[in-house]
């Protein structure tokens, strides 16, 4: 699904950019509202939430993609989550949003075993870019799961008893590809 428009200045409503194709909203880090109001999440990352540290510079480096530039949504026709939202990620020129997220520090892996995206999260993870560099705050024992590192007692992981490994560095959790729990752990920290 091309999006393709010559790109003005943002709007003055935070989040907002106008395009030739009408105003594009970005909602958080991972999340558009298209002109036509169909919203978009980005399946493979997951961008701090709204009041979270480090989820307005998201926003803002999302926000300043999408101006720069035109856009395709990858697949061309998505499907669509549980909340109705179109489940792609948007390529920028041909530069793909998600991994642009993931190579700054501002998002981290959600859901996705891809190789590539690992990559591009220990990197980020290493050089202790963006949220990452906040990592010597997150030294506790974590719980790890198929996807997730968790407190010990998060509702979760909860009764696996010796199923679950456990890991005492947030930053190994991440660089192996997995990302914070959203039930038990405010992240970044």
């Amino acid at each position: 699904m091309a999006l393709a428009g010559a790109f003005l200045p943002p709007a003055e409503a935070p989040g907002s950019v106008q395009t030739a194709l009408g105003r594009l909203v970005v909602l958080d880090g991972d999340t558009l509202r298209l002109p036509d109001n169909r919203r978009v999440r980005l399946p493979s990352v997951d961008a701090p939430e709204l009041g979270r540290p480090f989820a307005e510079v998201s926003r803002s480096f999302t926000r300043d993609r999408v101006a720069s530039g035109s856009l395709r949504l990858v697949p061309d026709d998505p499907p669509r989550d549980r909340y109705g939202r179109l489940l792609a990620d948007v390529l920028v020129d041909g530069e793909s949003l998600s991994e642009a997220l993931l190579a700054a520090g501002l998002a981290t892996l959600y859901d996705d075993e891809s190789p590539h995206l690992v990559r591009l999260q220990a990197a980020a993870v290493a050089a202790r870019v963006g949220m990452h560099a906040r990592l010597d705050r997150a030294r506790r024992l974590y719980a790890i799961t198929a996807h997730r590192f968790h407190r010990p007692d998060c509702p979760w992981v909860r009764g696996r008893g010796e199923q679950v490994d456990v890991c005492a560095e947030a930053a190994d959790a991440l660089a192996a590809g997995r990302s914070p729990c959203r039930t038990c752990l405010a992240w970044p920290p």
